[in-house]
């Protein structure tokens, strides 16, 4: 069981903030959230395969991450990336494409900070509306899974000295 758990709070009328640390290096937990092999082994739930997963890191890149969810149909999202600044932050535009979710349009700003061997993750989501916000919310159980996935692979990495 990890010690630290995703914390998770909205902010005005559009955002979401998710706050995640790990025991791990920043510039660990900054490539295992850039290089699509990595990537692919946490950014999915247990439900679903990972069928297509691009990311291009360089300014007006593209990036997209297809998820077979079975009887659950495709989770599809993708975007640009705007800012790259490794290991520090990183800013992309994210559309995600879910049945019944309307113009899921988003601003992603992600920030590494590492203090005393511990690396927090810092997820800004600014979306066009508070109503689209409140969709999205619900959404926060597969990021809880999707971080601890994510550590996982991080303690794997770093016990193979890789």
């Amino acid at each position: 069981m990890s010690e630290f758990k995703l914390e998770f709070e909205p902010l005005g009328d559009t955002e979401i903030v998710m706050t995640r640390k790990f025991r791990a290096p920043r510039e660990l937990v900054f490539r295992a959230y850039t290089d699509p092999v990595m990537v692919k082994k946490w950014m999915c739930p247990p439900c679903g395969e990972s069928t297509m997963l691009v990311i291009d890191t360089s300014i007006g890149g593209v990036w997209r991450h297809k998820i077979d969810m079975g009887e659950h149909g495709t989770f599809d999202s993708f975007g640009q990336t705007l800012e790259f600044d490794a290991p520090n932050r990183i800013v992309r535009s994210d559309v995600v494409n879910i049945p019944g979710a309307r113009e899921n349009i988003a601003t992603e700003t992600t920030t590494f900070s590492e203090e005393d061997g511990v690396t927090t993750l810092q997820l800004v989501v600014r979306h066009l509306s508070k109503e689209i916000r409140d969709q999205n919310i619900a959404f926060t159980e597969g990021s809880c899974s999707a971080y601890d996935a994510l550590e996982l692979v991080l303690e794997e990495v770093q016990s193979a000295g890789v």
